[in-house]
This record gives C-alpha cells, structure tokens and sequence, in this order.
C-alpha cells in the first residue's frame, strides 16, 4: 500500500499539486512554516510516512490555495478515476495538463463547467466547490439543506445540502466563530485533512489509494487574508507551420508565469510576487473580485483593463528576468475588499502567456487606517509619493514613512513610527518624515530626495503610536 500510495504522489509533481518531493518514511525534520499551524501534527504525520513533500526552501506552503485543475487531479488519482468524458470547455486546450484530469472529473460526474463553458481550473477552489465534490464523490446524501453556521447565508444555494451532508460527516469543519467560510479558498492543510476525514466513507470498489485517515484540526480565523495563489504554468506548445520570418516555424514554447502570490497585504496596498519563466516584461491590472466576472484577455490586460472594457483599479508592468521572483506593489485599493490581480508576461520576442488570476483581500479599516497610497512621479534620484488617513473629521494621528531599499530588511511598525530602519538606526532627510502631526481626511504628497538612480526602493507607511498602529503600508518604487 505505500508503494501505491507513493506511486499516486509521485504522479502529482509534474502538475504542481500539493505535494513536493517525496520523503523518506522515517521522521522528517518539522518545516518552520508549519510550527504552531492548527494542522501541524497531521502536516508532520504526512511528512513523516512520506506522503507529503515540501518545497525547495524547506517550507509546506500549508496556506497556499489549491485550484479547481490541480484538486480535480488529486481526487482522479486517489479515487482512481481514468475514463474520460468529451469535454469542449473554451479555456482548457487538449495541450494542457490539466485537459485529461478535466475529462476524468466530468466523466466521474463529481464537477462540471460554468454557464459561458469555462472550466476556470487556475481558479481557486472554493470551501463550498469541495463540499459539494466530497459529496458526490462519497455519495454523500444532500436532502438536508438545514445549515448551522452564522454564515449560512453565504452557502450557495447549490452548495446547501453538500455543505450539511460534509459537515455532519465532519469531512470538513467549521470554524470556532462558528462560520464556514463557504467562499474562502482551500489551502493545502485543509485538502489534505478532507483526504484523510474521505478515506473513511470511500466507496468500494472506487480503486485509487487508502491512506490512513487522521484527525482533523479546524483552521482558527486570521486577520491575515488567506492567499490565493496559482499553480506553475505548464508551457504550452505550438505546432510546426510555414512560419513568416527568420525562425522558419517549428515549435514555440510559450512564456509562463510561477509563484504568483503575495506578500504584506494593507488596507490600500499589497505586494504581489511572480516568478517568470522567459526574460521581459509582466503586464498586471487589478480589479474588484465577483465570483461572476472573467479574466480579461492579454491585450486587455496589457492596457490596464478589465474584462469589461474599463480602466482597473491599478495597473502596471515591471521589467522580468527568466527564473528570477519580481515584486511589485499594488495600491488604489479599499480596505476589507476582495480584489484579483491579472497577471500575463511577454517575453523580449513579442510571445505572451495566458493570464494568471491572483485573488485576495485587503486588511480590515480603523479610525487612523491609511485610506490612499500611491505614487506621483518617480526620477533618477526623486521621487513623490503621497498618503492619506483617516476621516476629516477625525482626530488628528501620527503619520508617518520609511524609505529604505528593496534588498534591506523590513522594519516593525514600531520602527516605522520612530523613523528608523530594520537596524534600529535612525534615518534622516528625506528618508523619514513628516516630523509632524498633519491632518486627518487629507491628501499629502511627500517629495523624497537623495535617491540613487537605477536602485528600488520600499517606503513604509503607518499611523498610531503607543504600539496601537494601523495596517503597515508598502509602496516598492524603481528610480530611473
């Protein structure tokens, strides 16, 4: 049976899924990144036996999201589905990855496509999505639509009685405010506790792998908004034609982007990390996330705009090297919102990828928050950034900012407020400021000097003091 079950996971690596490198089957030493998680034991209890890897770096990612493509792959190969159905969804190609692992998923009859005949299989799987696959998976009986959670009228209408059928069988639990959180996105440590609590109610007969169920631990809500994340780009390839210049046709393999996360998420701003595979240029442009709303096309995307045709809340390129991470901030945006940032790269011969969602969600407000950020113009050894706090008629707080560059480390919010760098050194100049109080519900526009040309930069802004701080905000700026 462990061979089996090695065999299953050595299958998923090509595609991304939730597993990294397999470990060996004795204990395996415990990632940093899982120390304290509410999962750790049963993330530890995978690693151990082997039937979870990590990443390169040493970590699980148990947050990361999982996506519709890559969770439908997992459940063909664990219940051991391979017939295939017909499918002609327009947004997965017979030369994608996830293409077969679609047909088995439609055939199996435990998912289907949406109303305009998408798949949508970067997209984020959702906590609802999977109960509803847990029960017809488990055929699970969904005539009960009584649902107990304080968020119940979030749940699908669709999702009701897949949601009730899943709790009760605690394959998926709720958390201990009592919510479901039937449209967060599920992460890695909640797919692999929905592996272990299914095994228990597999079908026979079913074939696939049965691994030994563990415990589920249920996720405690963060203030933190949980990453929605995209799988590695799987390049496509072109067939050979007549071609129209010096290459003479042949096969072309397309740009893709990896990694495409974030990092510190504010109330107005976050950082957003991509990682391509060819040297050029990524394109970005953000917009208010609706479950109903598409991706724009790459031209749209490279010309800031959403799939309707109108301007995005923040667009934006930054020059790419192949293989090496680009982070870039995002601002423009309203506190405790939900956004998705689009994200296609073009290499240096004019190919582009597809396009790449990234969904999250900004930081709750207070009375002091930052309510803009943003930059005005940027120099060879200038800049201008402006901010904005609080309310008009609010009381006046502290303001205040950081620049320090990009390779440096970040300082706490407690440094950020006393004008000094991760060190603890104090800055001086321009590099810190305003040295006083300015007003609340107004625009202010700071002119920073003295930079070095060609070099980034991170500007830290926050409000508060006496350790009662808004949100940190970050805005990352290249001089020329």
């Amino acid at each position: 049976m462990k061979k089996t079950w090695r065999g299953l996971m050595a299958g998923l690596l090509g595609i991304s899924m939730l597993l990294g490198s397999l470990g060996s089957v004795s204990a395996a030493a415990t990632p940093k990144d899982i120390q304290g998680h509410w999962a750790q034991k049963q993330l530890q209890s995978w690693l151990d036996k082997g039937y979870l890897g990590g990443y390169p770096d040493g970590t699980v990612k148990p947050n990361k999201a999982i996506t519709r493509g890559e969770y439908v792959a997992l459940i063909n190969r664990l219940f051991g589905f391979t017939e295939t159905a017909s499918i002609s969804f327009t947004d997965v190609k017979s030369t994608n990855w996830v293409y077969s692992e679609v047909a088995k998923a439609v055939k199996a009859g435990y998912i289907g496509g949406y109303e305009n005949n998408t798949f949508r299989a970067n997209n984020p799987l959702t906590r609802q999505e999977a109960a509803v696959i847990a029960a017809k998976v488990l055929k699970l009986s969904t005539s009960s639509t009584t649902l107990k959670f304080k968020d119940s009228a979030q749940v699908a209408a669709w999702a009701k009685g897949a949601v009730v059928a899943a709790a009760d069988k605690k394959i998926i639990n709720g958390y201990p405010d009592g919510t479901f959180g039937p449209k967060k996105s599920l992460t890695r440590a909640e797919a692999v506790g929905i592996i272990s609590n299914s095994v228990v109610y597999k079908p026979s007969g079913t074939g696939g792998v049965t691994p030994t169920p563990a415990p589920t631990a249920t996720p405690a809500p963060t203030a933190t908004p949980v990453p929605s994340t995209s799988p590695t780009a799987t390049p496509v390839t072109g067939g050979s034609g007549g071609g129209t210049g010096g290459g003479g046709g042949g096969n072309v393999t397309l740009p893709s982007v990896s990694n495409v996360t974030y990092g510190h998420v504010g109330s107005v701003t976050a950082d957003v990390y991509v990682t391509p595979s060819v040297t050029g240029a990524v394109y970005y442009v953000v917009a208010p996330y609706s479950i109903n709303v598409t991706a724009p096309t790459v031209a749209q995307v490279k010309n800031g705009l959403t799939s309707a045709g109108t301007a995005g809340v923040h667009s934006g390129t930054i020059a790419t090297t192949a293989n090496t991470t680009v982070v870039f901030s995002v601002y423009g945006l309203s506190a405790g919102t939900e956004y998705t940032v689009y994200v296609a790269l073009a290499d240096n011969s004019g190919n582009w990828s597809g396009v790449t969602p990234l969904r999250l969600k900004t930081a709750a407000s207070s009375t002091t928050s930052l309510t803009q950020v943003g930059v005005e113009s940027i120099g060879t050894v200038t800049a201008a950034v402006y901010a904005k706090y609080g309310q008009t008629e609010g009381l006046p707080a502290p303001l205040k900012y950081v620049v320090v560059k990009a390779t440096e480390a970040d300082p706490t919010a407690q440094q950020i407020s006393e004008g000094k760098d991760s060190a603890g050194v104090v800055l001086t100049g321009t590099f810190t400021g305003p040295n006083s109080t300015v007003s609340p519900g107004a625009k202010h526009t700071f002119a920073l000097s003295g930079l070095t040309s060609n070099t980034a930069y991170k500007i830290f802004f926050i409000t508060g003091s006496n350790g009662n701080f808004s949100p940190v905000e970050i805005l990352r700026i290249q001089t020329k």
